[in-house]
């Protein structure tokens, strides 16, 4: 099977929105605060949008009414904003992604409303490492799909977590979501392997207690099933001659 891979002229075009996810990722973490809701963040991302010149590639998704995704605490993914302003101990979750000439980057992000406990905090860490851990583990010509899901499963449930098999990585270049399918988990086949040119989006979600979710009416809120905490992190990586390169980097 081929999959979309960047060369040349594309590659710096490919590049450009996902430096601009990155910068997004950093300026929208710093307004989460109590008393500011999802809405709140979904027109900052907007203006945001505007101002660089790139749009959103989740507005208008298979219908999806808002800029980007927003979840709270037992919420796992693809949440709506709303008016809910967030709390002390919140945990908020954001999607950004956009496009820009014709090319997609994505990236997510969770983050505690103040300071949060010691349970939060270690959910946390424990989900942003084993993408970070991933990353650096990955072979361009060797690496498997299926050895990300693995290295990503092991990493997750020998700390006492679990990693959800509906949701994972992608394929991402010319389109939001594109083959090879990335899972947080061991899949029984091999899958396909990571090579160079290609950009990929590592997507650990990690949830406390089961890996038991469903959608809420709005048919599009991922929540857990027994009202357990989960978080959600993702970096778009380039894999190139050097190695592989988060290009979407949101952290300070």
């Amino acid at each position: 099977m081929g999959f979309w891979r960047a060369t040349g002229r594309n590659l710096g075009l490919a590049v450009w929105p996902a430096f601009w996810v990155g910068e997004l990722g950093k300026m929208l973490k710093k307004e989460i605060k109590v008393g500011v809701s999802g809405q709140d963040l979904d027109k900052l991302a907007q203006k945001l949008m505007k101002e660089q010149e790139v749009q959103s590639s989740s507005l208008g998704y298979k219908g999806f009414s808002a800029s980007i995704c927003v979840a709270i605490n037992h919420e796992l993914t693809h949440g709506i904003p709303d008016e809910r302003v967030f709390q002390e101990g919140d945990l908020v979750s954001i999607d950004v992604a956009c496009h820009y000439q014709g090319y997609h980057a994505d990236a997510a992000l969770t983050t505690i409303v103040g300071t949060g406990d010691e349970i939060k905090k270690n959910l946390l860490n424990t989900t942003k490492n084993s993408l970070y851990y991933v990353i650096q583990n990955i072979q361009p010509g060797l690496t498997t799909t299926q050895d990300i899901g693995a290295m990503l499963e092991k990493y997750i449930r020998t700390r006492g977590y679990y990693p959800i098999k509906e949701y994972g990585g992608h394929g991402i270049g010319e389109k939001l979501h594109q083959e090879p399918f990335i899972p947080n988990y061991k899949t029984s086949s091999k899958g396909e392997i990571i090579k160079e040119g290609m950009f990929i989006c590592i997507e650990p979600l990690v949830q406390i207690g089961d890996a038991e979710v469903e959608v809420a009416p709005n048919k599009w809120t991922v929540f857990s099933k027994n009202g357990h905490l989960n978080a959600h992190f993702e970096h778009t990586v380039y894999i190139g001659p050097a190695g592989v390169e988060i290009i979407t980097n949101y952290e300070e």
